[in-house]
């Protein structure tokens, strides 16, 4: 029996990093007491010495409520600090860094994808692990690439 399969090829990427996301937030991220955007934000500041809230808005996509409310948690925990500019009347110029503690944090993070990356290798020949990392590297410019013309396809 021949299944009409009329998907979009787009269609079972779309389902697979949504489970694959909901795993990570199970066992990796949801232990270490982070969200995905919170990790997100820890190592966009370990890549870059300090960070304005603009500039983690412009590279999350994250609205400023929802960066605001993760900075202020991730302050609370002691993982960043933020240094308000020398005239401190403005409060928008704020630095934004890691702490030790924070680093720390994303140690431990990259210690956990270190063990599932090695179990997950495990199951895939080099030849399939090539075939993946050439995919989604063109599957990633193509969206870099494309991302201004599915706005407007998708703007409501």
């Amino acid at each position: 029996m021949k299944i009409n399969d009329s998907s979009s090829p787009v269609e079972p990427i779309v389902c697979l990093a949504h489970r694959f996301e909901s795993i990570v937030n199970k066992y990796v991220f949801q232990p270490m007491n982070l969200s995905a955007i919170s990790v997100k934000i820890l190592k966009l500041l370990q890549e870059n010495s300090s960070m304005t809230a603009s500039a983690l808005i412009e590279m999350t996509g994250a609205t400023k409520s929802n960066m605001s409310q993760r900075l202020s948690f991730l302050e609370k925990e002691g993982y960043l600090t933020k240094t308000y500019a020398s005239d401190s009347k403005d409060k928008r110029k704020i630095s934004i860094r890691l702490t030790p503690a924070g680093k720390e944090k994303i140690a431990d993070l990259e210690k956990r994808f270190k063990k599932a990356k090695i179990s997950f290798e495990k199951k895939f020949t080099e030849k399939e692990l090539a075939q993946h990392k050439a995919f989604f590297k063109k599957l990633s410019a193509i969206l870099d690439s494309e991302e201004s013309e599915l706005e407007k396809i998708f703007k409501i």
